[in-house]
């Protein structure tokens, strides 16, 4: 294994990893960060192009001794005084990877009849958003798409909060909801948008076919156009004392109900 040392800030490198903490850098340059060596692996392990690793002196030290072997040939160390500018977490997480962000389109989140995703339409929250990704993957979900006003599916949090999901379920990013609700339903897939106190309940609707579930931004719902394209408006019914809950909570319930309506789970 080579080992490079950099000692300053203003190498292209360290530039470039800085640059990827914002949404502008990741778009520009088709690339995201990796915080923490498990997130690492997991990428490895799900084909992901990992392109640059970067560590701090004092955790590869540590690493060495472990016996941790690096995905790439070449590995970039720099002293921790550096390595504090390139990360997002709280506290240092000693390893950080830069990897190429995979670009889907709608049809890689068609299944035919088998067909659930999950729209998500102005999700702001990083957690949420990642929760969501996270959720779809664990309950048979063959996508995700989040809309304009959503933030980025490659943001570090929702990197983290997805644990790993993000490298397996197509994950779409759309800047007109009326146009993918458009798509879908030109795919022959049934389009439910949960609202608060519609008249249909969840467990009323047929979920033997291809189907879309849109869930809306956290403050605001959804979106007027998102409740005239859609063909359903439903309701999860609360016997409890509480009018909504939050975006991921709901994906869950609805996610899940689909997947032991269809068997499997």
């Amino acid at each position: 294994m080579k080992i490079t040392p950099i000692s300053s800030a203003a190498n292209p490198l360290l530039k470039r990893i800085r640059s990827l903490h914002e949404r502008a850098g990741r778009e520009k340059h088709g690339q995201f960060i990796l915080e923490g060596a498990k997130l690492l692996e997991e990428a490895i392990a799900r084909n992901v192009e990992v392109l640059d690793i970067v560590a701090s002196t004092l955790w590869l030290a540590g690493q060495s001794e472990a016996g941790w072997k690096p995905a790439l040939q070449e590995i970039t160390v720099v002293e921790d005084k550096l390595f504090d500018q390139l990360y997002t977490t709280a506290t240092s997480c000693g390893v950080i990877a830069v990897a190429t962000a995979k670009q889907y389109c709608l049809d890689d989140c068609l299944q035919g009849d088998r067909t659930l995703i999950a729209v998500a339409d102005a999700v702001q929250d990083p957690g949420n958003l990642g929760t969501m990704i996270r959720t779809a993957l664990a309950f048979g979900a063959t996508g995700l798409i989040a809309t304009s006003g959503s933030v980025d599916a490659y943001h570090p949090k929702v990197v983290r909060s997805a644990m790993g999901a993000l490298f397996a379920l197509p994950v779409m990013a759309t800047a007109d909801i009326q146009a993918v609700l458009a798509s879908l339903k030109s795919s022959s897939v049934r389009l439910i948008a949960l609202q608060p106190r519609a008249a249909t309940k969840l467990g009323e609707i047929d979920m033997q076919q291809a189907l879309a579930f849109v869930f809306g931004n956290e403050g605001n719902g959804l979106s007027a156009a998102c409740r005239r394209l859609v063909d359903d408006l439903v309701t999860i019914p609360m016997p409890g004392a509480m009018e909504s809950l939050n975006v991921a909570i709901s994906s869950a319930i609805v996610l899940y109900e689909c997947a032991r309506r269809r068997s499997c789970v």
